[in-house]
This record gives C-alpha cells, structure tokens and sequence, in this order.
C-alpha cells in the first residue's frame, strides 16, 4: 500500500494520515542492514526475513525491470512484527517505509507467495516511484518545501490509480503469481460489467457510499496493464516524467496521455475498458444454485460462510453498507440475529453443535505496533460468548465435531506459524504442528478428532491443500503444489469442498474419500466461495456487484466434472499480464541468496531528522515551520518562526514530544519580540517567554464490540516578561505559572460505511487550569456526548453537554466553550463566569449523489442535522442568569477533490429563541453561518 504522509502546502486541500506515534514497546531491540541503496530495521529475531527484504529492495533497484527511471535514492524500511494487521507504506514526511510483517490469512484476496518477497516487491516500487518523480515542478517543491512540498507535487499530478495498479503490475510480472492472476482481484471489474452497471468516470475513480465500486488498486491495475500492452513498455515511464514534471501546468497526467498515446485521457480510459470486455471468459459448465435471499438493490449485503443447521435452517454472518457486522440464523420462521460480531480484522467463523468460533482483534493499552488476535466461542441458542484465549496471534479458529478442541493457525513475532489445537475450555495448547517446508497455514477444518484438513502456503510460493496429523505431527498433501490459490475448505461425510483458482475462476471443487480425483461443483460466473454441504444441501456465497449472495443447490443435483491434472497445476489468468514475455520474473525461487552484513541500530540514529518546511497562515498569524521526525517516529519536531500582524510581533520556538517511554514528554518554548501595551498612558514595551513541558499517556482498550480509548495528562506552563525600551524601569515583571490538567475517555460501536456517527457509543473530557504563582484565577470545563441510534440504520441522535466555570476577577484563560449556535460570545463578559449547554441533534443521509465535476470536485453525500442549543449564562454573582436558546438546521456536503482529498462543507441556519444583545441579535432573528472544514490547512 502506499501512504503519503502529506501536510498542507499553502491552500491545496491534501489529508494527513497519521502514523503510530511512539507506538513500539521500548524492550525491542532494534538491529539494520545499512546498504546504500536501503536500511533495513528489523527487531531481533528477523533476521532471515530482513536478509530476504533486502536481497529483493537490491535486486530491483540494481536491475530496474519495468523501470520507471534510474535514480536511486535511499529509504530506511521498518519491519514491525508484533501487530496482527497484513499491510506496508511507503511514507513522505519523513521518507520512510514500514513493513507489517504479520502475513493475511486470505488466500485468495493477496495470494501465497512469501509475505516478504511481496511487500518488498511491491512497497519498493513505491520507492521507485517516489524515486524518479523528482521532475520539473515537482523537484522546485521539494526544494522549496522539503519532502512535504514533493507530496504535494507528484500527487497533485498523478494519479493514487496509477501508484496501486503500477505496484500490482509489478508484483505480478515480476513473480509467477502476484494479484493480477488472482480471480478475486481480476473480477471486480466484470462484476460491474455483468450487473450493466455503466457508472461515470468519477464515480469509479472516488467509490460510492451506496453501490460497490472496486478501488483505485483494480481500476489501477487495469489501466497500466492495458497502457503497456498498447502503447509499450516505457509507455508509463513517459507518461510520469512529463506529468511529475507538470508539462502542461493543468491537468499534467492527462495532457501527458495524450501526449504519448495519441488519443484523449477519456478515449484512452474507454478502449482500455473495451478490451477487457471483449475478453469475457465463458463460465464453466457445472452445478447452478438458487439464490437464498433476495438482491437487496439498495443496500450492498453480504453473505458470508453459511452453515446448515438443519433442513431450513442457515447460520451465517450479514455485513452491509449499513449495518455491523452480525451473526444470523435464517429458518423457517424468519431471519434472527444471534449477536453483533466484535470487532475482527477477518470475516471467517466456524459453527459446531450450536457454537461459533471466530478471532477478535484486542488492542495493547499503551503500544499501537502490538495488537492481538484473541478467540471468542459463542453460544447461538443463549447469545452468551467468552473469551478463550488472551494476547495471543490466532487466526481463523476452527471447532472440533465434539466441541472439545479447536484449531488456528498461529503467527509468531518471528514470523513462524504453526497450527495449534487448543483446549476450548480454557484455552491451552494441546498440539503443536509445523512444518520446514510451510510458511503459513490457513483455514483449518477437523477431518476427525484426529486430523485437520489446512491449505497451507509452501516455502516456494505455491499453494496446497494438506491433511495434518494431531498424533503425528506429520502433514499430507491432498493436491498438488501450484500458483493456484486454494483455500475455505469444508467437510462433510469425509468429502473434501473447497474453493480453488483452478481454470481461472475461483470455484468450488471436492475432493473424496479414497480418490485421488478432484472434480469441479460450480462454473462461475464469478467467484464462489465459503461452501458448506449438509442436511441435503450445498450452500455457497458467489461475488456479485450488489455484495457476497447465498447459492444453494440439493446434493442430487450437484454436478460432479473430473478437474484434468494440468489444471490444478497450471494457472490461467482471466486477462493477459502484457509483456511477460520480455521481463524474467526473480522471485519464487530464482533470486540468488545473499548475505548482508547486520548490526545492531540504534533508537537515537538521526533524531531530529528534519524532512520539510512549510509556510502556514490562518489570520491574523502568519508561520513558517520546519518539521522532523526520526524513522522509528518516537520524536516529533518542530522550529518555527511567527508573526502577529495584529500585534506586529515577530515570535521563534520550538516544539517536541517524545513517545517512547510510557507517557508522552512534550516540551515547548516561544520568544516573542517587542510586544507593546498603553499603561496609564505610559508605552510599556517587553519581550515574552513562554515555556511548557507536559506529561500525557494515551491508551487505547479496544476490545469486544466497542473502540475504547483514554487520554489523561499535565502541562505545566511558565511565562516570563522582560520590560525593554525607555520606561522598562517603570513596570514591574509579570512572571507566571500555570497547570493544565486533562482527562477524557472515548467509547464507541464500530460503524458501518453509510454511519455518519456510531450507533451507539459516549466520550466525556474535563479540563481544569489554575495558576500557581502569584495571580488568582482558575478555568474549569467538562463535555460528554451521547450517541444514540435514529429511527433509520444510518441515522444518528447526538445528545451533547458541557459545563465550564472560572474565576470572576479575570478570564485569564481562552474560551473553551461552545456557546449555542447562532449567538455571540459572552465568556469575557460579566455574564461569563459560569456557563452550562446542551444539545441534541438528529444527523441524516439527505442524498447520496454520487456525482463529479470537471475531475476536481466530487459530491459523495449530502446530509442534515436538525439541532436545539439550550445554554445558560450566570452573572459575576451568580444572581442572575441568561437563557441562549436556539434551534436550526445545518446541511453538510460530503465532498472528495482531485479524486482523493476528502473534505466537508456546510451552511448553519439557526434561529434565535432569545435576544442576543451582545449580537445585537433579537429573539426570532435568523443567523445564517457557512461550516467550512477544519482540516483544509492542517497543523
């Protein structure tokens, strides 16, 4: 994947992505390979997968096949090994990449080559890429700005398509399997086509809260294939270089499409969809089942792993556009919901006797690189679920037919997997399982009480399927090895289903008792899987356009066709890799084993590592910073100078938080020059020194059904003046302490796409600051919100509160307060003391209009809150009180620009229930406000 970190150049609306700050326990002890042409940082205990990572990062760069240009610039790549997510980027500010090294338990989704060999084949085209943009505009924005101002350049020129269809190209041709000759990637587009569902160009490229459309990595892969293949291999590399380098100011990639392949950007997208279409692949002759449920044509559903029960009745888990993820059982009766899923990083689940087994994700409190993969086993008759396991690394947990035992696949730190067979009563490991010649096992079944059936990925990159001995230890394959990706398989009365890629398609297929044979049970039109036979019948889910539907078929009419050897050994793909024939593909074993020198690395390398500079202004005060983080990202710095045109004041500082220890230390300090004030009539003139330094410990407890997150820390702030000029001797010194003090905790429901808040979920925060030298004076302010479920799935009450009081003498610090929308703000006014609001609020979906304009400006979703303020104000005293009320409503457009950028927009129009007489506003006035987004010019 790649991921720019990207911050605000000027006025170009970019989204910052945030890393994990200080997210790795400080007990690892970090080693490098330093080459060159890449640093590879890996925690003690990877070496084997680091000395592979770099034998590939060298192989491509030394050897450029497919290359987008020459340049080699160096990149430090950080393999993280405790968290439980399959992922890699390639960062901007600073340049880095980092590599998840835990591998996906999706066969089919990424494939079975060696998890390392992929990220490193893929995130160091990424590399590559950032490598040879350095073009023209692009390269004076580097210059000018750092690695930020290069950020900007090359993704307002080119494509985020092109970075993901280029990578995956690049994986592909450069190995023997790679996501191009996977059925589940290939056929997401052909589901469209298959569906007529003929939608706009923007609507492609920017997705769709209501109807599936497939991301920016297949409709990438589609076009830099095609463009290769047409228009040759250095068709791209052209491509680039002119639109990085902005030949042609406006509208770069495009205009350098046509450039070099002589047609427009729109014809060149439109013939690149034609010849795909006119390649359809006929499906295969073979069982054909009934839909279950009917096509929900408004809402995207999915289906996933049905089980039968008994003869009229199905358990398996819903997901939608709209809804959480939950288990159902879908009888006779009706369709029932057992229990809204936890949160898991898988869909799959096993059911035996009345129980389901699946792994849910658990955050680490303190450190976000370590998270686990924990199993839970639910009861469906009682919905009552227990954890049987903690802190561990499971993956796709199966029951046994008596219920007593459990198989997963685990992953160690060290990248080892095993499969395990565990006590499901408490949890213990009864049998280990692993194999020299297996890099990971996925999807156990028990066969028996006594054997698993696993697909297991094969040190080589290929793939089988393969029976494993609980009293032996031993492993026996069922199939024979290939690039195929094969995977979900099922038992019934010792036959064998399972989903395989076999002739191009991934279908369903058996295995029996007793023969060597495998024959195919369905023939596509697109991908089926998650097959379960029992009760008389065979039930599937097949990809379609509108989501995962269920298939079922009776046992009689299930139509059995002997597989030929060769294709379950050979692979075809379902659209042509261009240029196979002149790039020698280097992994699966082809790539000469090297062995670089390693040695330990140090936390401290490179500290500061300042990586861009940038000005910013948000009126009246204009900035220019420079900005530094360190590769392991457990220091964040910033110097930066600052003007006040109001106070024409020039100020300098810096700032720093460091994250490596439990709590955040944060330091800062501002000198301000020549600030002036009028005194009796006496110009009193001095420079101001502000310095604070601050302890915070963010924890994050995430588990079950809920995201729980706790924030709590102190600042301590000291100001001190020094009087300059001609009357500095008439004033005396202002020096001044205070602490600020904080709490908040935050727990929500996950949610779905079309949520525009979660169902259900609150946070509440307190505040309190007071001085500690020689001024009076305290602020105290609290907040909570309530989220509550609307009368429709994707609507959403919020109830808000919030209550803040300070000393009477002086507002001696800023407003933290929300005052009711629509009036004017009283906190310095003797009407200021004490304050309390709350707030309801009721957010809707409006439309949904999926609508683009000129290739710049996309409309995703419309939406409105209809809202009711009540705030009351106390006097000095507190002998008097003021009522704000208002009422309104705001509409809020839910916008994506340059095809990539999300922003909201919104218009307030709130009506007074009261006078307002600071405002100037009377009772039934209409306030009208524009909402703009706080996040166009991030700091």
């Amino acid at each position: 994947m790649r991921k720019i970190v990207l911050a605000i150049l000027l006025f170009f609306p970019l989204s910052l992505l945030a890393q994990r700050f200080g997210g790795t326990p400080p007990a690892v002890k970090w080693r490098q390979i330093n080459t060159d042409t890449a640093r590879i940082i890996f925690p003690q205990g990877l070496d084997s997968q680091a000395q592979r990572i770099a034998a590939v990062v060298h192989h491509q760069a030394a050897q450029t096949p497919v290359a987008l240009g020459d340049r080699v610039h160096k990149i430090d790549i950080v393999l993280q090994n405790q968290t439980t997510l399959a992922n890699g980027y390639v960062g901007l500010g600073p340049y880095r990449s980092e590599f998840y090294m835990t591998p996906s338990p999706n066969n089919f989704q990424l494939g079975s080559l060696s998890w390392p060999d992929q990220l490193a084949v893929h995130e160091y085209r990424h590399v590559q890429q950032f490598n040879n943009f350095r073009n023209g505009l692009s390269s004076l924005l580097y210059y000018l700005f750092g690695e930020e101002g290069y950020a900007l350049g090359i993704n307002a020129s080119i494509p985020d398509w092109f970075y993901e269809g280029d990578a995956v190209y690049n994986e592909t041709i450069l190995s023997a399997q790679g996501r191009a000759r996977l059925p589940w990637f290939m056929n997401a587009y052909p589901s469209l086509w298959q569906a007529g569902k003929d939608y706009s160009w923007m609507k492609l490229r920017n997705g769709s809260l209501k109807d599936y459309v497939p991301d920016h990595y297949n409709l990438g892969y589609l076009l830099v294939n095609y463009g290769r293949e047409k228009y040759g291999l250095d068709f791209w590399s052209k491509v680039t270089k002119d639109a990085s380098g902005f030949k042609g100011l406006f509208y770069p990639f495009q205009k350098a499409i046509e450039q070099h392949a002589g047609v427009s950007y729109a014809v060149f997208r439109e013939q690149a969809f034609e010849y795909y279409k006119s390649q359809g692949r006929k499906p295969a002759s073979a069982t054909m089942g009934e839909p279950v449920f009917p096509v929900n044509k408004q809402v995207v559903t999915n289906y996933l792993f049905p089980y039968s029960i008994s003869p009229d009745s199905l358990v398996y888990l819903r997901t939608a556009y709209n809804k959480r993820p939950a288990f159902f059982i879908s009888d006779s009766k009706g369709v029932h919901a057992i229990r809204v899923r936890d949160i898991s990083l898988e869909q799959q689940f096993s059911y035996h006797n009345g129980q389901i087994v699946y792994a849910a994700y658990e955050s680490d409190p303190r450190w976000s690189w370590r998270d686990y993969s924990v199993i839970r086993l639910l009861d469906i008759r009682t919905g009552r679920q227990r954890t049987i396991t903690r802190k561990t690394k499971y993956f796709t947990p199966d029951l046994s037919p008596g219920g007593g035992q459990i198989a997963a696949v685990q992953v160690a730190v060290n990248g080892k997997s095993e499969l395990h067979i565990l006590d499901a009563a408490n949890g213990s490991v009864k049998t280990s399982i692993s194999s020299p010649d297996i890099s990971l096992f996925t999807d156990p079944k028990f066969l028996s009480e006594d054997s698993v059936v696993c697909a297991v990925r094969l040190t080589d990159g290929k793939m089988a399927l393969a029976v494993a001995s609980l009293a032996t230890g031993s492993t026996v394959r069922l199939t024979p090895p290939s690039f195929n990706v094969v995977g979900y398989p099922s038992i019934h009365k010792g036959v064998i289903y399972f989903t395989a890629s076999y002739g191009g398609n991934d279908d369903v297929f058996a295995i029996k008792p007793g023969d060597t044979a495998i024959y195919r049970l369905t023939g596509g039109p697109l991908g089926n899987y998650f097959v379960n036979v029992n009760n008389g019948r065979m039930t599937w889910s097949a990809f379609t356009a509108e989501g995962y539907q269920l298939q079922q078929a009776t046992e009689r009419d299930i139509v059995w066709t002997p597989v030929p050897a060769a294709a379950t050994i050979n692979t075809v793909l379902a659209y042509p890799v261009s240029h196979t024939a002149d790039v020698v593909p280097f992994l699966s074993g082809q790539l000469a084993k090297r062995n670089f020198v390693s040695g330990r690395y140090s936390p401290g390398t490179n500290l500061l590592n300042f990586h861009s500079w940038r000005p910013y202004y948000e009126d009246p005060i204009f900035t220019f910073s420079l900005y530094g983080e360190n590769v392991l990202n457990t220091l964040q710095t910033e110097l930066y100078y600052l003007y006040n045109q109001n106070e024409k004041t020039s100020s300098v500082g810096l700032s720093a938080v460091y994250g490596k220890w439990f709590p955040y230390i944060s330091v800062g300090s501002q000198l301000t020059f020549a600030r002036q004030d009028l005194v009796s009539s006496t110009i009193r003139q001095w420079n101001q020194l502000d310095t604070r330094v601050g302890l915070s410990v963010p924890l994050n407890f995430t588990s079950g059904k809920t995201y729980k997150s706790l924030n709590m820390g102190t600042n301590y702030f000291l100001r001190n003046e020094f009087n300059t000029g001609p009357n500095k001797n008439l004033f005396g010194t202002n020096n001044f302490t205070y602490l600020h003090h904080f709490i908040s905790w935050t727990q929500q429901v996950e949610m779905a796409r079309q949520h525009i808040f979660p169902r259900l979920g609150y946070s509440v925060a307190v505040n309190h600051r007071y001085p500690v030298t020689k001024l009076d004076g305290y602020q105290f302010i609290s907040s909570a919100a309530l989220y509550l479920p609307g009368f429709l799935s994707n609507h959403s009450l919020v109830l808000t509160g919030s209550f803040q009081q300070r000393d009477t003498l002086r507002a001696l610090f800023g407003n933290g307060f929300a005052n009711a929308r629509g009036f004017a703000d009283y906190y310095r006014t003797t009407a200021g003391s004490r304050m309390w609001r709350w707030s309801a609020n009721y957010h809707l979906p409006l439309w949904m209009p999926d609508v683009g304009v000129a290739n710049i400006l996309y409309l995703q979703r419309i939406r409105g809150n209809l809202f009711y303020d009540m705030q009351r104000l106390f006097s000095n005293n507190k002998q008097l009180t003021l009522d704000q009320r208002s009422a309104g409503a705001e509409f809020y457009v839910d916008t994506k620009w340059w095809n990539q950028y999300e922003l909201t927009f919104g218009i307030r129009i709130s009506r007074l229930l009261d006078n307002d007489p600071l405002g100037q506003r009377g009772k039934g006035s209409t306030v009208v406000e524009f909402v703009l987004p706080v996040s166009i010019i991030p700091r």
